[in-house]
């Protein structure tokens, strides 16, 4: 293997940590923005609406703890734990996308 063909396992982890950390805040952001829109609903829209943002938060809160827990893997056993972050983002991202689609109509 040469040099430039294998990353540094640290440099690999760091920045898919600091790719998680930016991507959870750019959910925040928009789920900051879906119950700024859910606040204009009737009551009964608003308690499905509530319910989907919790639900999302839940994901978001899962996300969360796998970076905390990717951050603090050592180099050798972050990649084995990668999967179940990977898992937890897609949740995340497919509840977003089914809350922005169904209240985009």
């Amino acid at each position: 293997m040469s040099a430039k063909s294998t990353k540094d396992p640290k440099k690999k982890k760091d920045e898919y940590v600091t790719m998680m950390e930016a991507q959870i805040k750019k959910w925040d952001a928009e789920v900051d923005k879906l119950r700024a829109k859910g606040e204009h609903l009737s009551a009964e829209a608003r308690a499905k609406y509530d319910e989907q943002l919790m639900a999302m938060r839940a994901s978001r809160d899962t996300a969360q703890k796998k970076l905390h827990e990717l951050r603090m893997a050592s180099e050798s056993a972050w990649q084995q734990m990668q999967a179940g972050a990977d898992t937890a983002w897609a949740a995340m991202r497919n509840a977003l996308d089914k809350a922005t689609s169904q209240f985009k109509k």
